[in-house]
């Protein structure tokens, strides 16, 4: 897993940010019996030699809402993926095989009777059900994400069939929201703080925009999220900002903090004083240069004492660079 989705899925494992995206990809509020309990996430197979090994999902949990329990799954991406229906597919698989499995071997622990229409080899029962899984996928990345969005998308076109041959092939959707294009409007209407992430990835184009957008945010951009900064730090351009960074434990929520606009200020601090001395410093060989040059024009017209003057007097020594034309 790369640095992005690293911090990508350490920073969307909240509760207030899946809220956020859900209730921005429904155009609506999430009702009062929402809720969401995050699972491990990780799943044991075998690889082609035959030995375990794992997939592990960037976020997967239990939830709830207009009465029902499901699965929900959040998949960050900050590159285009050219497989990765067929990777969601085989996430998902992993999911109900558990889940199936789990729905099994309580039957069999618990000893449970079995009718004529239940499966008894697999240890099922007609009216057991795994939840169902909902993904959404979250693209990070710049460039737009148009295809693959399905697993149809993936494989040879087949729409010279008849219909109904061309309805035996599986499929398998992307539902995907494309973060950086999530306008102003609904931006704002988000209650937590994606909403300043997302916002400060639209002003990276120039340092100008990016420290007008931190400033005029000062009472969020103050206080920023350590998880927030390492997105920030990992999907923009504005990667100098963290070296200035000093971050604070904050109690009520055990999340590091820190001030993004001291380290605006003592950026520029630190700018100002470098030109200064670099001022100082081109001040200081322009004057030898120009010394240099006064002196070979006196000494070739003879005017020796006028440099032993020029040396020692500032005043009559500009004199005689105007008298050059010395710049």
């Amino acid at each position: 897993m790369g640095e992005p989705n690293a911090a990508l899925g350490v920073y969307m494992n909240d509760p207030a940010r899946i809220r956020s995206v859900l209730e921005y990809y429904l155009g609506e509020k999430l009702p009062q019996d929402w809720k969401y309990e995050e699972l491990k996430g990780m799943y044991s197979v075998r690889n082609s030699k035959g030995r375990l090994t794992y997939r592990q999902r960037d976020l997967i949990g239990k939830a709830s809402a207009w009465g029902t329990h499901f699965l929900l799954g959040l998949e960050n991406q900050e590159r285009i993926n050219l497989i990765f229906p067929l990777r969601l597919m085989e996430m998902d698989s992993l999911v109900y095989r558990q889940e199936i499995e789990a729905v099994c071997e309580k039957n069999r622990n618990t000893g449970q009777r079995y009718e004529q229409e239940d499966d008894f080899l697999y240890r099922c029962r007609k009216e057991d059900r795994a939840k169902p899984v909902l993904n959404l996928m979250l693209y990070w990345g710049k460039k737009k994400w148009e295809k693959p969005l399905s697993l149809r998308e993936m494989t040879d076109d087949i729409s010279a069939l008849p219909f109904k041959m061309q309805q035996l092939a599986g499929d398998y959707k992307v539902h995907i929201i494309h973060m950086r294009q999530i306008p102003e409007e609904a931006l704002q209407k988000m209650d937590s703080d994606l909403k300043y992430v997302l916002g400060i990835m639209k002003h990276t184009k120039s340092s100008k925009k990016y420290e007008t957008y931190i400033r005029e945010n000062r009472e969020y951009f103050s206080r920023i999220p350590k998880s927030a900064v390492d997105v920030i730090d990992a999907c923009t351009n504005i990667k100098n900002i963290r070296n200035h960074l000093k971050f604070v434990l904050n109690e009520n929520n055990s999340e590091e903090e820190a001030d993004m606009c001291y380290a605006l200020d003592q950026i520029q601090r630190n700018a100002e004083k470098k030109g200064k001395r670099q001022g100082i410093q081109e001040g200081k060989q322009q004057g030898i240069q120009q010394m240099n040059e006064l002196v070979r024009c006196l000494l070739a017209d003879g005017r020796q004492e006028d440099l032993l003057q020029a040396t020692a007097d500032a005043g009559f020594r500009q004199k005689l660079l105007v008298e050059y034309k010395i710049r």
